[in-house]
This record gives C-alpha cells, sequence and structure tokens, in this order.
C-alpha cells in the first residue's frame, strides 16, 4: 500500500483482517516511528486502517492494491500508552 507522510511516498505492506482483532480492517506492516509525551516508541508501529465516511478529509485516504480506499490513524496504541506517528521507520530495521 502506497502511503505518503510529510512528502515521501512509500509502499509498505498491509493486511486486511477480516475476523479477530482488528475486524473489518487493514493493518500495515510495523514501518513506523511513533513518539509520545513519555517519548519516542521503542519499537517500530503497525497502523490500523479503516474504511473512510463522508466527512473524512480526502488526505486521510490511501487506496490499497485493489483500489479499495482506507483512512489512515495517525495515534496508535503501544503497552497500553498512545503514541503518535511521526515517520516512517525502515522496514530493513524490522
Amino acid at each position: 500500500m502506497a502511503i505518503e507522510l510529510d512528502g515521501l511516498l512509500q509502499l509498505v505492506p498491509a493486511e486486511y483482517h477480516a475476523t479477530g482483532v482488528p475486524a473489518q480492517r487493514m493493518l500495515t506492516a510495523r514501518a513506523f516511528y511513533a513518539d509520545s509525551v513519555f517519548g519516542e516508541c521503542p519499537v517500530p508501529v503497525a497502523i490500523p486502517l479503516h474504511r473512510p465516511t463522508a466527512g473524512t478529509h480526502s488526505t486521510l485516504i490511501v487506496v490499497d492494491d485493489l483500489g479499495e480506499s482506507w483512512v489512515m490513524r495517525f495515534d496508535v496504541w503501544h503497552n497500553q500508552f498512545r503514541y503518535h506517528i511521526t515517520g516512517f521507520y525502515p522496514l530493513d530495521r524490522t
């Protein structure tokens, strides 16, 4: 899936989950840096993607290989801490 952050476009693997957690969502590979008030997340994180609604801002929409639209979220949870996506994590370092 092609995702753009701060003007940098990168292909990121993603997988659709029909059942379980996160059901009916697409989950990217752990390909992103994230930060919080407690500091940088110690590991790369994944972004859960969901279907857009009528009010979704177009800059948050990404399209998968099948032409389906998904919405990016910039807040993620890791070990009960909320983090904010700040950029790409090099996939060869995961």
